[in-house]
């Protein structure tokens, strides 16, 4: 009895331990440096990669990610609104870690590297965790090991290795990898779509026995999954596979194998330099019955950065996707969360008015986090360009070439173009017309403690509205 409670005791100081060091490696930063996001999600510390497990458990919201850069480890945050995050430190530690010694190494492989999450309880829990009480089970690529799972049954507060990995997928090195899970109701099975060979798809009914399924030549890393209905309507519901470029395959997923709708073209859901490996929370995990597709991505796409110091990297604001019909085409739409206008802080309107090229409409405006959105009817305008400068950056819509920051962007029905604008210390984000376009960008805004914005045109363009808001501080002192 002394040796088990000893054993215990050790277990339980080696627990404390990673706990300790994990909450030391968050608490050497203030989130006030240059170039750091105020209201986009980055480490405190080090180098922040995939976006790896999006979940909702034990009212809260959960996010796993990739944090190390000679060393992938998870890193994990949770928020109470999807809007201010607390940086929890490193979950998942595998054991090729290069943190200190003391610092437990809890998952299987040498670097963790992408996966997901689920929410799972009852005897599905118990046959991972060894107990019925409801578990966030993260499936991730443990690599040299292969598809492997880690658990959590205190709502993240501690997480252990699955002591049966690797589940699937057996391998020597890092291929194939980047697991993404979802349960499949009409089938009533668990699906596991792999980058390999394309995307491959797998089924289980325990999470822990896998067969395969079927394969398609489609997509590079970091796969997602997940349902959406196109122009509103319920009774006509879309599967969207996607990869981790932001490309997409529009059809319908038969629980064995995806088939891409005829005519349907391969598209990309955002452009710009910084999107990658983007992840959905899993349908049905919202609460209050909430039905959105939430999305975040990795904000960066190996750009080199900003000359960030002490943190690198950092996360997209939390997006709303939908499908829409565009030009004949299925098209995703990316729309930053309602949840926004809660972290507004102050705001100035605009009525319906012809902007001049000599406007001072922004007089006296100078931010460094905020939200344009703005509607502009370009019928009989003499301006061939019009937009907004954000200091050293000019964000321009081109009339005749129908360009938004060098990317193609058609008016709506009604001859409009609609522009919403994220800008952050050195975070850009721009969506139109619904969100058909998106774009995502790190970009070096002036780190002054202020700066300047104003609407250029060279012509007459009749504004129909527009709204600036000034966006809070998340991070808690």
């Amino acid at each position: 009895m002394k040796n088990i409670q000893k054993i215990i005791f050790t277990i339980l100081c080696l627990t404390i331990d990673v706990i300790v060091f994990a909450q030391q490696n968050i608490d050497t930063a203030a989130y006030t440096e240059n170039f750091r996001g105020q209201y986009h999600f980055s480490p405190k510390t080090g180098w922040m990669n995939d976006i790896n497990g999006l979940v909702y458990q034990g009212g809260k919201y959960h996010m796993i990610y990739q944090w190390g850069k000679s060393v992938r480890h998870g890193g994990y945050a949770t928020s109470n609104d999807l809007l201010h995050w607390k940086d929890e430190g490193v979950a998942l530690i595998p054991q090729g870690s290069d943190l200190p010694k003391e610092a437990l190494r809890n998952v299987s492989g040498k670097h963790v590297y992408s996966g997901s999450a689920v929410v799972v309880s009852g005897e599905m829990s118990k046959r991972i965790t060894g107990s019925e009480k409801e578990a966030i089970i993260a499936i991730y690529t443990g690599t040299g090991v292969g598809t492997c799972l880690a658990w959590t049954t205190d709502t993240g507060k501690t997480w252990h290795n699955y002591k049966n990995n690797p589940v699937a997928n057996p391998a020597e090195k890092a291929y194939p990898r980047d697991p993404v899970v979802l349960y499949h109701q009409p089938t009533k099975r668990w699906i596991m779509a792999l980058y390999e060979n394309g995307t491959t798809f797998y089924g289980s009914d325990d999470l822990i026995n896998w067969n395969f399924l079927s394969n398609i030549d489609f997509g590079f890393e970091c796969p997602d999954l997940f349902q959406l209905p196109l122009d509103g309507n319920k009774e006509n519901m879309k599967w969207i596979l996607c990869d981790a470029d932001g490309a997409y395959l529009v059809g319908q997923f038969t629980g064995t194998k995806f088939i891409a709708d005829e005519g349907q073209k391969n598209h990309i859901m955002t452009v710009g330099n910084d999107f990658y490996a983007a992840q959905t929370f899993p349908a049905r995990n919202l609460p209050n019955d909430d039905e959105r597709i939430i999305q975040i991505a990795w904000m960066d796409h190996w750009n080199g950065g900003l000359g960030e110091t002490i943190w690198q990297r950092n996360a997209t604001f939390p997006v709303s996707l939908g499908l829409e019909t565009y030009e004949g085409q299925m098209r995703l739409t990316r729309s930053p969360i309602k949840e926004i206008s809660k972290i507004y802080e102050s705001e100035k309107i605009w009525d319906s008015q012809i902007v001049k090229p000599d406007n001072n409409l922004f007089k006296d405006i100078k931010s460094k986090k905020f939200e344009i959105i703005a509607e502009f009817d370009l019928t009989n305008t003499s301006a061939s360009k019009f937009g907004f400068q954000i200091v050293n950056k000019t964000i321009a819509y081109h009339v005749k070439s129908q360009l938004l920051l060098n990317e193609s962007l058609k008016p709506d029905a009604s001859n409009r173009i609609k522009v919403r604008i994220l800008v952050d210390w050195g975070q850009l984000e721009v969506f139109a017309n619904k969100g058909i376009f998106s774009y995502s960008e790190q970009f070096a805004f002036s780190p002054d403690n202020r700066t300047s914005v104003s609407l250029f045109t060279d012509g007459d363009i009749k504004l129909m509205s527009m709204e600036f808001h000034e966006i809070s501080r998340t991070w808690k002192e």
